[in-house]
């Protein structure tokens, strides 16, 4: 997280507003995994506010993987590790920006907001967000669908065992 914080001083100036915006969303995250609620809040809340002044079309080419549905997916993972209200609706934001087609980087979306939804509690909307997560994943497969499979795996009821079989599976 050090490294992570010290990035989100580094990167800064005319032409790395996407860069920042996604330095401080993965302190975010990592904030929240370590308890810090405060923290994460905070570097979530510059990370939004960041990526609003983000020129997409100027700025480095390895940061254009930092679209709204992924900065939606900081989102979801901060507000479900730390179990905010906010969950509900960055979940039904994130969805209505999906919309009926699923573009790229919806299936990785799909896989934060289930995950979010199960480490929150909800279980019944996260198995059924899962589900949709996993044939999303099967249709378009990457390294990052596969890495939200395993976690959500581990995040299922005892009585969702084969769909965390299918998840560990795809994963591997």
């Amino acid at each position: 997280m050090e490294f992570l914080s010290q990035a989100a001083n580094d990167v800064r100036g005319h032409g790395n507003a996407t860069a920042a915006a996604w330095v401080l969303g993965r302190h975010a995250e990592e904030a929240a995994a370590a308890g810090d609620e405060v923290g994460a809040l905070r570097a979530l809340d510059r990370a939004r506010f960041v990526y609003d002044f983000a020129d997409h079309t100027s700025e480095q080419a390895w940061v254009r993987f930092v679209t709204p549905y992924r900065m939606d997916s900081l989102a979801l993972s901060v507000y479900g590790q730390l179990r905010r209200p906010e969950l509900t609706s960055t979940a039904d934001t994130a969805v209505d920006r999906l919309g009926d087609g699923l573009p790229d980087g919806g299936a990785v979306v799909l896989g934060d907001l289930a995950s979010a939804l199960l480490r929150g509690g909800d279980v019944g909307q996260g198995v059924y967000v899962a589900r949709q997560f996993a044939a999303a994943a099967q249709a378009k497969p990457n390294t990052m669908g596969k890495e939200r499979a395993a976690a959500i795996a581990a995040l299922l009821p005892d009585s969702e065992h084969e769909l965390a079989v299918h998840f560990r599976r795809f994963a591997s």
